[in-house]
Formats: C-alpha cells, sequence, structure tokens
C-alpha cells in the first residue's frame, strides 16, 4: 500500500509556506540590514577613535596658548577660547617630543638622554662677559637636535629653523606666534627662533636684535613645526605640519595628510587649558544609506 501527504498535511504545508514568503525575506533582509549596520558602526567606531588619538597625540605636546582657530584660508585667527561654529581650521605649535625624549646620545648601555634638556642657565647670561645673543643650555646638543629635526622634517628644516618658548612667559596668541604671517625679526616675542650657537650647549639668537631686552626664563621648550587640523568642504579631515609661523609660513606652506574621509563636523572647545575634541563622520557605502557618528576626547 502506496502512503502519500492527505489533504490537512498538504495545506499545513501550504500555510506554512505562504507564512514563509511573506515574512521570511523581511526577516533575512533585516539581518542583512543589521549586520550591514553592525559592520559600518564598528569600522567608524575604530577607525574615528584611531584618528582621535593621533591628534590627541599631537595636542598634548601643544605650547598651550598658542592654539588658535581660523576658517580655511582667511588671515584673521582667534584665540581657541574664542573660536566659533564657522572655524574649519585649528593651528598649534607643537614641540620636539622627539627630541626631548632624547636618543641614542647615550653610551656604554646608558639610557637615551634628551638632545636639548629645556632648561637655561641664568647665571651664565648674568655675568658680565655674557654673550647677549646666546643662551647657555646645559647638557643641550645642538648638533643632535638638528639631526633629530632634519630626520623628521620632510622639508629639512634643522635647528637654524626652530624656535623656544620660555614656560611661564606671558605672550600675546594674537601677535607672538607669527599666526599673523609675518616673519619675526624681533627677540621678545613668544617665539624666540634660535640656531647652533658656539659651543652644543648654546642656543643663538637670530633674528638681527638679542636676548638684552628679553625676559629670561630657566625653562623652555623647542620646537620646530607648527600643526593645522582642518575640515574640508570635500569632507576630508587634514593634518598640515612641517611649516613654521614664526618664519613667516602659513599652513599651506607645508607637508600634509589625509586623516581621514567623510567627516562632517571637526570642533575644538577649550575650557581653560583643557581641549575637548570633537569628530563625526559618516558613510553609506556599507548600508546602502547614511550612517553617522560622533565621537570625543578631551586632551589635557
Amino acid at each position: 500500500m502506496k502512503k502519500g501527504f492527505t489533504f490537512i498535511e498538504l495545506i499545513f504545508v501550504i500555510v506554512i509556506m505562504g507564512i514563509l514568503a511573506k515574512f521570511g525575506s523581511e526577516i533575512f533582509r533585516n539581518v542583512y540590514l543589521n549586520y550591514n549596520q553592525s559592520t559600518a558602526n564598528n569600522e567608524l567606531q575604530i577607525n574615528t577613535e584611531l584618528v582621535l588619538q593621533q591628534i590627541a597625540n599631537r595636542f598634548q605636546y601643544r605650547i598651550k596658548d598658542s592654539v588658535i582657530a581660523r576658517v580655511s584660508g582667511a588671515a584673521n585667527f582667534k584665540s581657541i577660547s574664542s573660536a566659533d561654529a564657522n572655524s574649519t581650521v585649528f593651528e598649534w605649535i607643537g614641540y620636539d617630543i622627539d627630541g626631548w625624549l632624547g636618543n641614542n646620545r647615550g653610551v656604554n648601555g646608558n639610557p637615551n638622554i634628551p638632545t636639548w634638556t629645556g632648561f637655561i642657565d641664568l647665571n651664565a647670561i648674568e655675568t658680565a662677559n655674557a654673550d647677549q645673543n646666546t643662551l647657555f643650555s646645559p647638557n643641550t646638543d645642538t648638533g643632535e637636535v638638528n639631526a633629530v629635526i632634519a630626520a623628521l622634517s620632510p622639508s629639512g628644516a634643522g635647528i637654524g629653523n626652530a624656535a623656544i618658548f620660555f614656560t611661564g612667559e606671558n605672550a600675546d596668541v594674537q601677535t607672538d606666534y607669527g599666526w599673523q604671517g609675518a616673519l619675526n625679526t624681533q627677540s621678545n616675542v613668544a617665539a624666540h627662533r634660535i640656531t647652533a650657537g658656539p659651543t652644543v650647549q648654546q642656543l643663538d639668537d637670530v633674528t638681527g636684535a638679542d636676548f638684552t631686552n628679553t625676559d629670561i626664563y630657566e625653562q623652555y621648550k623647542l620646537a620646530w613645526t607648527a600643526y593645522a587640523l582642518e575640515i574640508a568642504t570635500d569632507g576630508n579631515l587634514t593634518l598640515h605640519y612641517d611649516y613654521r609661523p614664526w618664519e613667516g609660513q602659513s599652513y599651506l606652506n607645508g607637508s600634509q595628510a589625509v586623516l581621514m574621509q567623510n567627516v562632517t563636523t571637526a570642533k575644538i572647545q577649550a575650557l581653560g587649558d583643557i581641549l575637548n575634541l570633537q569628530v563625526c563622520v559618516s558613510e553609506n557605502n556599507i548600508t546602502g544609506r547614511e550612517y553617522s557618528i560622533c565621537k570625543e576626547k578631551v586632551i589635557f
């Protein structure tokens, strides 16, 4: 005797197939969309966090009073504390952390030592025979400083392009850092242009003036480049570097690297010396529709 499906069983099968036809495709579609959204979210989260960390690493070693904001290509600028929603470029001077952390000057198994120490011997300046064009920085090696800068600078800058900034000096962001686009020819502004002196521990003034009328402080930071973070109209977030405002250069004179694409917002807010950085980015290649996230990072 041959067995087959009963009429009732066939009806059940037809009903189940109808349910699957109606709702199954929608379930699979939602699973696929959720997967794409999760993939897009993870990708944007990771990439944005990496970019924020890159920017924070640069900002961490800033000359704190030097941060400004402006509109792309504009000559006018504001201190970061006065920045508004129209700002698309954020600039700052970063001191030479690579040289300050040291290189391989240590010998016989000794640890690395700084190429510049950040200290000025004030007693050497106060002696009767002091050279008013020269500062004495104990244990600094200007030859090594020059080598580090040359290795890091795409344009081949050296110590003759560097500047020092005294810790505790009262500086005016509008005039003392070179953001106005003019060559600094004075020694009594915050950006003190220097070069190698007669010995490796001496820093010479190169402005044509000297340090006679300059307030000299015991501690300083040495810098060879400024940085600019720009969000362009095409959504590219670009880092500009290897330019020197104290030499009359703008961020357009430096090298550049695109950190991230499809950026919709890049803002920096100042809370005293603390900066809050926000980056928003979107994408529509994975999900087929626009998907956006925003992330923030606090920089001390």
